[in-house]
């Protein structure tokens, strides 16, 4: 137990407590004669000191000078200041400790016995238990087992206290000895009682309190006489029953002698308990008490009928955690009759000698030990049954409904009314387990309704639940409220919720894989789901399908790679193979124009993605591709919304057009479509250019919307001004309400599709983008193109992908590897990779975009290597104007030429550089002196555009050597 000495030794003489309680009281620490002012008064009378008692030894304690003048302690001036009165010092003693982290906690080196060991004697079979027993309990194995229990009480239960326990195995004998500190006790346990032909049968139990190990707390012996049903306290019942009625008939015909017959009574009530420890507890309260070997045991309807031959009134006091609240409900809507009492949800706020939430009614009782409190507990109780049944004064009998009893019923069955502060109506929802379901008024007394069909009630209790007005919406306002945790993350986790199972995911520590699985309405899981939100499938954990290491070089540039263990989910291939950018060389061009092998070899290899043929480079572009696809996915479903890692997925297709091409049929949309399975999602069409300037064009979105997508993005649709939506909260303005802002926090994360390449990748756009790349796997074949097929996703799988035919068993691999995508990026997130898709060709088809289709076929014939443009002084304005002749364009800018000619010189594989640096003045610019006329010279801005060198020529194309930083070319032009 939890004491004043121990609370003040742990909190430095009680100075941490005083303090504060008052903090002024600081600048007496370490000073004599100081005071300081309780109250509002003009001289401070209060001193504090420290006391040495002879009770709690050094302590800190405070005078009041201008009040009594007597020197309390910490405890003694928690109570005064948080209004506690001497009734309830007990519950002040534990509010303190949960406050302040006083535990009374088992500790393995000082909660043991005394273990000895001997060779085993010659009577002394492998297999036998001894034990001795002490003549009686002493006052501290009394307390350990309850506030009251006396030598009484455990004597009426048949508990002993142990001296010493043995146990021989294997010729040795361990003789097990109790302590103060490690008690043991055993209950002497009846199955059947003697009988003049048969000796009584029983067994007993042992108890071990204070084992650390929760599970090794409780033995039997002899080996197998316990029973499989057994109700503890049951045989002591019927003996108190038969006493009772016994002493009752004395009375009876003392009074009446032969003239009347004794009519056998019940008693008047019997409480089941959790435990032990509750049970003398309940008993120490004058009340008899039952209970059950587990909390799992299911009492049988011949075991309650049983009981209640010799009862009136059966209460049940379940625990408060989650295992005991969900087996209390359960017994009480198996058996409507048993009064169920709860204890209240406060006691949880203290902690008991294991450091978890008090729970059990022994706990309760350490703070409410009257028995006026128990009796007060058991007055609160409810059945499940809603109807009572009486006689009214003209002596028919007359059924109507218990109002208090019907909430209770309703309650017992997960009906609430939700609490939210931000509405004026009342919502009703149904829990079972930790899915919510919204319901109304009408759901309500259906169900009432359809329970009474379905237990043959009488017609009479149908008509009660048709007819009553106890069930209008006005009267349901007063269902028991309840606030409910939705959130479903935290900043290192992600939960996944099924209909048998709640998945927690996070990042894989020690021995753990990151995935924890939870049964529905567990214990340790306090998340709850609506309803539509729960993924309508089944899970069940499967192995691992890939492993993502990095390494890093002596330059400290991190390289990932990817092994692919398994391509169960059909997902992933789909994934693979949007990631081979390299497809056509591995199964198309190194078979030349044998297509029938070419066939074979993509029958053989449907999902590689280092495949034969391909070079070493190759390779790990398409496992940087695949990575970031992985990567992007997890981010994704990891809800928490991090400022510093705040972007927005962007996909695009690799492919290589002309300026006006538009790819598609990549299968881009389709890896937002499978996260929309997993996301509350609001999808806009991006093909309007416009679509910023619609004040409503996010009045679809709510705090409860997880993904924005905007799809099909058009070339010149600006995306800088969704900038500040992705990094920042969101104004949303609905039409015909009001508009309001969504928390950074609470807003959706988004995502973009689009067909071309972004007009800018600056640093302003990198960083709040994850670009992704997808290959032109899945492609049409077309007159206008030279593919040699039409590939779609379908074709890859034999059928389409989460339509009517998706077997269970494939769902099933694919919530698998969607969950492992998640670890993975919790597995890196606080690393600070942030895996990019291979953009070589996104930067060649950005620049293509910025020349045009005009301007490039003029400066290849204008810097062409046949021409004499090259490697010589031009005059800028000269280039200028042939270009404008050239594409009969007048409104051109110079600045707009200039962006075009800088984009030529990085793709064009034979120029080296425009306007190399050592040519350059101070400002970055090639300035020479012109003969404008025979009179006149002007200065102008040149131009140098230098060619390759015979060297620089054998250099790897310039495709090759791109490399996407997200800044602009600073090269001097």
């Amino acid at each position: 137990m939890i004491t004043v000495e121990k609370i003040l030794s742990e909190t430095n003489g009680g100075l941490n407590i005083i303090l504060d309680l008052f903090p002024q009281a600081k600048v007496c620490v370490g000073q004599k004669n100081k005071h300081f002012a309780i109250r509002n008064e003009r001289t401070p009378s209060a001193c504090l000191r420290q006391y040495d008692s002879k009770k709690y030894g050094r302590i800190w304690q405070v005078t009041d000078f201008g009040g009594d003048g007597r020197g309390e302690n910490a405890v003694d001036l928690y109570m005064r200041e948080k209004g506690f009165d001497r009734s309830r010092f007990n519950e002040a003693i534990l509010q303190i400790a949960a406050e302040y982290g006083v535990r009374d906690e088992l500790n393995r080196s000082l909660n043991k016995p005394d273990i000895r060991q001997r060779d085993a004697q010659a009577d002394e079979k492998d297999g036998t238990r001894r034990w001795e027993l002490k003549d009686k309990f002493t006052e501290r194995e009394l307390k350990i087992l309850g506030p009251r229990v006396t030598q009484a009480d455990v004597e009426a239960l048949h508990w002993y206290s142990v001296k010493w326990i043995s146990n021989v195995k294997d010729r040795k004998t361990t003789i097990k000895y109790s302590t103060d500190n490690y008690p043991i006790f055993m209950r002497e346990c009846v199955i059947e009682e003697a009988t003049p032909t048969q000796p009584e049968k029983k067994f007993y139990k042992v108890y071990e309190p204070f084992n650390c190990d929760k599970g090794f707390r409780f033995s039997y012996t002899p080996a197998g006489a316990k029973p499989r049903s057994y109700i503890n306290g049951l045989s002591e019942l019927i003996k108190a029953y038969k006493k009772y009625n016994d002493e009752e008939e004395k009375l009876w015909n003392a009074e009446h002698g032969d003239d009347k017959p004794y009519k056998i009574k019940k008693l008047p009530e019997a409480v089941i308990c959790s435990g032990e420890r509750d049970s003398l507890c309940c008993r120490s309260m004058g009340y008899p008490p039952l209970w059950f070997n587990s909390e799992t045991y299911q009492l049988s309807v011949d075991e309650y009928k049983e009981i209640m031959k010799y009862v009136d009134v059966l209460y049940n006091i379940p625990d408060i955690d989650e295992t005991g609240r969900r087996k209390g409900r359960e017994l009480a809507l198996r058996f409507i009759d048993i009064h169920t009492a709860w204890l209240p949800d406060k006691l949880q706020t203290f902690k008991d000698n294991r450091g978890k939430p008090r729970k059990d009614l022994r706990d309760w009782l350490e703070i409410h030990s009257e028995r006026k409190d128990f009796r007060n507990l058991l007055k609160i109780a409810m059945p499940a049954k809603f109807w009572v049944q009486y006689f009214a004064k003209d002596g028919k009998p007359k059924t109507e409904i218990d109002t208090a009893c019907l909430y209770n019923f309703l309650q017992l069955n997960g009906f609430y009314a939700l609490h939210d502060e931000n509405s004026a109506n009342t919502q009703f929802v149904r829990v079972e387990g930790n899915i919510v379901k919204r319901v109304n008024v009408k759901d309500i007394r259906e169900f009432i309704r359809r329970w009474v069909v379905d237990r043959f009630e009488d017609r009479n209790i149908l008509n009660l639940v048709l007819n009553t007005t106890k069930l209008s919406p006005a009267a349901l306002e007063s269902l028991q409220e309840v606030d409910l945790n939705f959130i479903n993350f935290t900043p290192n986790s992600q939960y996944f919720f099924f209909p048998n199972k709640t998945v927690e995911v996070c990042k894989p520590v020690g021995e753990s894989n990151g995935i924890k699985e939870y049964d529905p309405g567990a214990d340790d899981l306090h998340n709850y789901v609506w309803e539509e939100d729960v993924i309508p499938h089944r899970f069940k954990a499967l192995d691992d399908m890939f492993e993502i290491t990095q390494s890093e070089d002596e330059d400290g540039q991190i390289t990932l790679d990817i092994k692919i263990k398994n391509v169960k989910s059909h997902f992933f291939g789909y994934l693979i193979n949007t990631s081979r950018l390299y497809w056509r060389a591995e199964t198309e061009t190194r078979f030349k124009d044998d297509r029938k092998s070419a066939e074979e070899y993509v029958k053989a290899h449907p999902f590689r993605i280092d495949g034969d043929g391909l070079t070493a480079y190759e390779i790990q572009e398409q496992k940087r591709n695949l990575i970031n696809k992985i990567f992007t996915f997890g981010y994704m479903l990891h809800r928490y919304k991090d400022s510093v890692r705040a972007w927005a997925p962007l996909a695009m297709d690799n492919k290589i057009g002309d300026e006006d091409e538009c790819n598609g049929r990549s299968g881009k949309s389709f890896f937002f479509k499978v996260l929309s399975f997993l996301m509350k999602t609001v999808k806009l069409s991006g093909r309007n250019p416009k679509l910023m300037d619609n004040p409503h064009v996010f009045d679809q979105v709510s705090q409860f919307t997880d993904m924005l997508l905007v799809d099909d993005c058009d070339r010149y649709l600006n995306l800088g001004l969704f900038y500040d939506n992705i990094t920042s909260d969101m104004n949303v303005n609905p039409k015909n309400n009001r508009s309001f802002t969504i928390s950074f926090d609470e807003s959706p994360k988004m995502a973009f599709t689009t067909n071309y390449v972004p007009q800018d990748f600056d640093p302003s756009s990198e960083a709040r983008s994850l670009y992704m790349v997808f290959s032109d796997w899945y492609h049409q074949k077309t007159e206008d193109n030279d593919y040699h097929e039409t590939r779609s996703i379908r074709d890859d799988f034999g059928k389409t992908l989460y339509a009517y035919d998706y077997s269970e068993e494939e769902w099933n691999c694919d919530l698998n590897f969607w969950i492992q995508c998640c670890r993975y990026y919790l597995s890196v997130k606080d690393s600070g990779i942030k895996p990019q898709p291979p953009m070589s060709n996104m930067e060649r088809r950005r620049l293509k975009a910025a020349m045009g289709v005009n301007f490039e076929d003029w400066a290849n014939g204008y810097f062409s290597t046949e021409g004499d443009n090259l490697d010589k002084f031009i005059a800028r304005d000269d280039v200028f104007t042939d270009y404008q002749r050239f594409a009969n364009v007048k409104h051109i800018t110079m600045q707009a030429f200039t962006k075009k000619l800088k984009a030529f010189g990085k793709l064009c594989p034979w120029i080296d550089c425009i306007n190399p640096p050592e040519y350059c003045n101070s400002s970055g610019r090639i300035q020479k002196a012109v003969q404008i006329t025979p009179e006149l010279r002007k200065t102008k801005d040149m131009l140098y555009v230098r060619s390759m060198s015979t060297d620089a020529a054998a250099e790897p194309p310039k495709e090759q050597q791109l490399q996407f930083d997200g800044e602009e070319d600073n090269r001097p032009f």
